[in-house]
């Protein structure tokens, strides 16, 4: 897809703790692609060219199982780091990422981003929090698969995700059964039982409707 130029990055965290004159010269390498549904944006491996920042749109982050499978680990949205962590270890992504839905990204190359890591703490500190939050998203939406029923699993990952879509969940069954760590069977069973509890709203065609404080009570019973 073409490239053009990005506008302030500023309204990016951890871009906000940079001094606005920096922020001039970064915003002269920076810039904004568009991504197709189902677009690979970047491969898990891969040596890390490019940092980006999710503008507008859905990204998933998605490892490949030992049974060839593609399970989702992280979803991403408006605002959001895509991936940081090869900024700090210098090593390949961690995962596939995968447009859902038409995206909007910006990109800043990874030498940018790591002079900037490395001549700015409070934006270094930021960075580190921000990727403490994915993994804590991440364990949040599986949980601790030997101890958590299906049940629990499917409204971890629900809470995960409204947290960061509200009421509406844009995802399918599929995708949540693969955040979850579950067959789509199990999780459209699961859901169909929150819904008979009125935790959840659906007709199996508009997205998932929920009532997270209702969610979260019924998860603390569990």
């Amino acid at each position: 897809m073409e490239e053009k130029p990005s506008p302030s990055l500023r309204s990016f965290a951890p871009f906000d703790l940079i001094p606005p004159e920096a922020m001039r010269k970064v915003a002269r390498f920076s810039f904004e692609k568009d991504f197709q549904k189902g677009e690979t944006i970047f491969v898990e491996g891969a040596s890390p060219k490019i940092v980006w920042f999710v503008k507008q749109g859905r990204v998933h982050l998605e490892k490949i199982r030992s049974n060839g499978k593609s399970s989702t680990v992280c979803v991403k949205a408006t605002g959001d780091f895509l991936c940081c962590l090869p900024a700090l270890d210098r090593k390949g992504y961690p995962a596939t990422a995968i447009a859902r839905e038409q995206s909007k990204l910006v990109g800043i190359p990874f030498e940018v981003f790591s002079t900037l890591i490395g001549k700015w703490p409070k934006f270094s500190q930021r960075v580190v929090a921000i990727l403490c939050g994915c993994l804590r998203e991440v364990e949040a939406a599986r949980g601790p698969p030997a101890y958590d029923s299906a049940e629990k699993r499917v409204i971890k990952a629900i809470l995960v995700l409204a947290e960061k879509f509200g009421t509406e969940i844009p995802l399918t069954r599929r995708e949540i059964a693969e955040l979850a760590g579950l067959t789509v069977e199990t999780t459209i069973r699961m859901t169909s039982r929150l819904k008979d509890k009125h935790l959840v709203t659906s007709d199996g065609r508009n997205p998932l409707r929920v009532d997270a404080e209702k969610l979260r009570a019924y998860l603390g019973s569990l």
